[in-house]
């Protein structure tokens, strides 16, 4: 409210330098802290709306003050000597007779924002969770997760944006070369620059906020058009989705930024002064957000009107059980919540109820990504199974490399043990010479690694032995006709 007083005491002051009536006596043009008043003529009382920027005022009724005879604004009393003059606003207050409790805007909006943050970091995270488990895992590129995954991006640019905006802002009036801070605290915006900076980032949150939804109606369309024109689907695929659901934003998010450039270039375009510029953006997100609630609406009838045909084969506590899981998970994807925020009048009623309004409101906004999330990927049954096959290769492969190690450790061991024994076997032929030196007990005067090759060369032998052995049995046998002296012979071989 402070910030739109400020406009209109700067409007004021620039109509009070304007060239006054020509004629006649008359009171200036003056400030009285809450309303500006124009040029009156003596001896009238002028007369205006009250102040809708002012909470506690009543819009419909009207707030006097008077020009005296002599063109001065009548004072409070007598004895004031002032040029400002009395306003009567006895009857802006006619409607609130009792005092008021003084509702601490600046605590709610400290409490909002921070709610607002700590939403849009949460959804944020899961939002990048669930675009990487869908992108990495190649049997979950369907249709349908394709979409998925352009409406979480959608509102990964959202909640991204959102943060820049809030962490640069300042009191969310523009970025910091944008404002000029006085000793008294205060923050007054520069009137002189482009500002191009924080009206960029502004014109990128508005078109993030109208691509969401966009694509919260490209998914209802897609779930309308799957139930009634399934081959227009299968055939066409999801392109032209896309293209609209990216493309379609520009087509009102560029003629808003046209009419504030050249009609309402105000602060940071963050202030919405006019609201008939505003409802160049706001108009198309309501008329997607109807389309889409008629198209949840139509869904939920063909599910009615199947329960109808399907009683005979399923019972209707299942069934209806399971139509109701369904029509909840539809909701947050149609953003069937938006019709209740936007038939609420905002104004109408007290402060209390605008503040519940803007609580819940910023709730979904900054926590409907992590419900996304949540419902079309984390406890999407296909995600849950690609998640258990990948834990289970993983741990499989981590067994086998552990089977691996653990076989290769074996064979080392038994390595070992078989040099071991060898070891052992070569030190038995050989004594140990006193002065450290190995020592043949053979006859023959040979070194102790010639023992180590010895079982090789007895085996070689022995083939021989057995060879010669064999040739003398088949000789015989073909001398004395003894055909069982080869069995005998090997038998003793």
């Amino acid at each position: 409210m402070a910030l739109i007083v400020q406009k209109m005491k700067r409007l004021c002051e620039e109509r009070v330098r304007q060239e006054p009536p020509r004629s006649g006596l008359y009171c200036n043009a003056t400030w009285d802290g809450a309303m500006c008043w124009d040029f009156t003529s003596a001896g009238s009382t002028a007369k205006q709306h009250c102040a809708k920027y002012i909470p506690s005022f009543n819009p419909s009724e009207f707030a006097t003050r008077e020009c005296l005879p002599d063109g001065t604004w009548k004072p409070n009393f007598v004895e004031t000597n002032n040029t400002v003059g009395w306003t009567n606003y006895t009857n802006c207050l006619r409607n609130n007779p009792k005092p008021q409790v003084p509702i601490d805007k600046n605590d709610h909006l400290t409490r909002i924002q921070l709610m607002s943050e700590i939403g849009y970091g949460i959804s944020l995270a899961s939002l990048i969770v669930a675009v990487t488990i869908m992108i990495a895992s190649r049997r979950l590129h369907c249709k349908s997760n394709v979409l998925h995954i352009n409406l979480f991006c959608a509102f990964i640019l959202r909640a991204s944006v959102s943060f820049l905006k809030s962490s640069f802002f300042v009191d969310d009036i523009g970025l910091e070369k944008d404002i000029i801070r006085n000793p008294g605290g205060t923050i007054e915006f520069k009137e002189n620059g482009l500002h191009w900076e924080c009206k960029l980032i502004v014109s990128i949150f508005m078109y993030s906020v109208a691509t969401s939804m966009m694509w919260i109606l490209m998914e209802g369309l897609y779930l309308h058009m799957l139930v009634y024109k399934t081959l227009f689907t299968e055939r066409h695929g999801t392109r032209l989705y896309v293209l609209f659901g990216w493309f379609s934003s520009f087509t009102f998010v560029t003629p808003w930024i046209v009419v504030r450039i050249f009609k309402d270039n105000d602060l940071c375009w963050n202030r919405q002064n006019t609201g008939g510029y505003f409802w160049i953006i706001k108009a198309p997100m309501h008329l997607s957000i109807l389309i889409n609630f008629l198209f949840f609406i139509n869904i939920v009838r063909v599910l009615c009107v199947k329960s109808k045909l399907s009683r005979h084969v399923k019972s209707d506590a299942k069934y209806w059980r399971k139509t109701a899981k369904f029509v909840l998970v539809l909701l947050p994807l149609f953003g069937v919540v938006y019709i209740a925020f936007n038939a609420y009048p905002v104004g109408v009623f007290s402060m209390e109820a605008d503040f519940i309004y803007l609580y819940c409101e910023m709730f979904y906004n900054s926590f409907q990504g992590f419900v996304l999330a949540l419902l079309f990927c984390f406890l999407n049954e296909e995600v849950q199974n690609e998640i258990r096959k990948w834990c289970f290769k993983r741990r499989l492969n981590s067994n086998n490399t552990r089977s691996i190690l653990l076989s290769s450790w074996r064979k080392s061991s038994r390595r070992m043990s078989r040099d071991t024994t060898r070891d052992t076997r070569i030190s038995s032929d050989c004594n140990i010479h006193p002065n450290g030196t190995c020592t043949d007990t053979c006859k023959l005067n040979n070194m102790c690694h010639e023992h180590a090759t010895w079982p090789r060369k007895s085996r070689a032998m022995t083939k021989e032995k057995f060879k010669t052995l064999s040739w003398q049995s088949e000789h015989n046998d073909c001398v004395k006709g003894e055909p069982d002296s080869l069995t005998f012979g090997e038998g003793e071989v």
